[in-house]
């Protein structure tokens, strides 16, 4: 059955043209016939973002880019946990080859996330903290390590606040099949020049102990509850799963849901995928994959992308107009979007507000779809939202530029009985276009 269709238009610019002419706002390229039925699906749409990407970038730096930079962090009176080197060049070259063939799946090709190397292997920047292992660092420590590592890298040449950098905390302990783990274990506020996070190091953890474990060991771990058995591969999937989410944080991947259609995949790398990842190499389900969404930031992440080409410039992102309606189950926005640096693609988070979960993002956006469109070259967006389910919502409708960079808008509607009321979104929209 056809819903009824609910409609807000806004517009600073007049119409041009209707059906598929673009909607030019000032400063733009101008009204251009597009023809948007050729960019409905993912594998489309990656040709033409690819292509916008490549042209705007032009060569790459000879560096080919930044580097992640991974430090090692362990307290004054322990050394680093035993073939810790070995053992996260393999966990890093992992992580490296994840994103490397998902990338290529989704029609991006040879993408590289460019890692720091030494003598052949990952290179790890060792701090030795000020205090003992004696409960000055805890799960709770995040701000005092990255102090210390501040301090540390800046003794190096190295400005942090300029850097994308995961920090490996050796702090935990291992008897036996007995693991305590109490280090940070989280990002923190990241985008494409800066980003901070946490992982932590383990005795038992490896790329090995991903795969089907012959012995059949089971850990005890204990973390932020009591101990609790893990399978050995349980353990490493949980663990080195966790420690790619926490980067795609630090990397400025906010959490998203798998779409019902994406969810044949298996899960989200940013959604639930820390508890999944690498499954299918035990034949236990269908493991983490990227998400559309997360992969059109990456790729334009100086990590990524081989360039940072006017990486600190803003965009200067402003909207000549925003249309929100309602038909055939689905939200469609379509719009208008002018910057000093191109917008190569937008996304829209549709996040609910969960019961008894008031307001959005950290930690109550486990649940948001992600819906994606590229930018026509009249700076025209059009995006449909899908999955639609009843209650409060969030959309944020971020920019994805050239250069990394991303800025983001928020309105709000609710949906009932199938039917959304953009009452609220209508003001929200209103100030976007204004400012």
């Amino acid at each position: 059955m056809t819903r009824p269709l609910v409609s807000l238009v806004l517009f600073l610019v007049p119409v041009l043209s209707q059906g598929e002419a673009s909607v030019s706002s000032a400063g733009s390229k101008g009204s251009r016939v597009y023809t948007w039925s050729a960019v409905n699906t993912q594998t489309e749409q990656a040709k033409v973002i690819l292509k916008a990407v490549r042209s705007w970038q032009g060569k790459k730096d000879k560096d080919a880019g930044k580097k992640l930079r991974v430090v090692y962090f362990h307290p004054k009176d322990r050394k680093p946990l035993k073939d810790h080197v070995s053992r996260w060049n393999g966990i890093m070259n992992d992580i490296q080859d994840f994103y490397r063939s998902e990338m290529k799946r989704l029609g991006y090709g040879e993408v590289l996330l460019g890692l720091e190397r030494e003598n052949g292997k990952l290179k790890l920047h060792e701090v030795s903290g000020k205090d003992k292992d004696d409960g000055s660092y805890t799960y709770k420590s995040g701000g005092k390590i990255k102090g210390e590592v501040f301090n540390a890298l800046q003794a190096k040449g190295i400005n942090p606040q300029e850097e994308t950098i995961l920090i490996v905390c050796g702090l935990s302990k291992t008897e036996g099949k007995k693991v305590t783990i109490y280090s940070p274990y989280y990002g923190m506020g990241a985008n494409h020049i800066y980003g901070l996070c946490f992982t932590a190091d383990m005795d038992w953890l490896t790329i090995d102990g991903l795969r089907p474990d012959p012995t059949k060991t089971i850990l005890q771990v204990k973390e932020h509850r009591g101990y609790e058995p893990f399978t050995l591969a349980r353990f490493n999937t949980t663990y080195v799963g966790g420690a790619i989410h926490e980067l795609g944080h630090g990397m400025s991947l906010p959490h998203n849901h798998a779409t019902k259609n994406e969810a044949t995949r298996g899960t989200a790398l940013m959604g639930a995928g820390n508890y999944t990842y690498r499954k299918e190499w035990r034949d236990e389900g269908k493991g983490s994959f990227l998400t559309h969404s997360s992969a059109l930031r990456l790729l334009v992440h100086p990590l990524f992308s081989g360039t940072t080409k006017q990486c600190k410039e803003s965009p200067k992102a402003k909207y000549g107009n925003i249309n929100l309606s309602h038909t055939e189950g689905k939200i469609h926005i379509r719009g208008n979007i002018g910057s000093a640096i191109p917008a190569v693609a937008m996304i829209a988070y549709n996040d609910r507000e969960n019961k008894g979960q008031r307001g959005y993002m950290v930690n109550k956006d486990y649940d948001a779809t992600t819906w994606t469109s590229v930018v026509s070259p009249g700076n025209e967006f059009r995006i449909a939202i899908g999955d639609l389910r009843e209650g409060n919502h969030q959309i944020r409708l971020l920019s994805v530029h050239a250069n990394g960079a991303t800025v983001t808008k928020r309105m709000h509607y609710s949906m009932k009985a199938g039917v959304p009321d953009f009452t609220r979104a209508k003001k929200e929209i209103a100030k976007i276009l204004s400012n």
